[in-house]
């Protein structure tokens, strides 16, 4: 009886390591879009536990252009995004899932870096997560140390996904 309590603890400890949820004290997301379109982007949801505003987006791929900053909250595994492209009038929503692991260990190796416009060197450890859509459907997600070019950027793609087109809602229910 002891041995089988010992086994289902030490398996139950075993599963609480092997936990997908890293947390994250601050961080920053942001909403970009290849250039060209301008996107209206509602809410950005993660995990669907968490979101953040986005608003007309028409710029710039791999930026953080839309910014919003979260505190205290698990790096996430998905992330649904929908939006109106005003040039085609096709309304987009899709999911992009996320390799948490990959995006935590980023920041936890995270370097400074010069802001190429005034020089300075930036060396607080600030994560920018940015999510990014294409007109045809795209979605990527990348984590980076920096919001855009900058001397010393690194970014890494931790999430893809593809968005369907829909059918807007009703205009009373919009």
């Amino acid at each position: 009886m002891a041995e089988r309590i010992i086994i289902s603890i030490g398996t139950l400890l075993l599963i609480m390591g092997c936990s997908s949820r890293y947390q994250v004290e601050e961080m920053s997301v942001g909403v970009a879009a290849e250039k060209g379109p301008i996107l209206m982007v509602g809410e950005v949801t993660f995990d669907e536990t968490w979101s953040v505003p986005a608003g007309a987006i028409g710029c710039c791929w791999k930026d953080s252009g839309a910014l919003s900053f979260v505190y205290d909250i698990p790096f996430p595994n998905t992330v649904v995004i929908a939006w109106y492209d005003l040039s085609t009038e096709l309304f987009w929503v899709g999911e992009a899932q996320i390799d948490n692991k990959a995006g935590y260990e980023f920041i936890q190796k995270m370097k400074p870096f010069n802001n190429r416009r005034t020089g300075q060197y930036k060396d607080r450890k600030l994560p920018y997560l940015i999510v990014g859509m294409k007109r045809n459907g795209l979605i990527k997600v990348w984590i980076s140390n920096a919001p855009a070019d900058v001397i010393g950027r690194q970014i890494l793609e931790v999430g893809s996904g593809m968005a369907q087109i829909k059918e807007l809602p009703p205009e009373n229910e919009r």
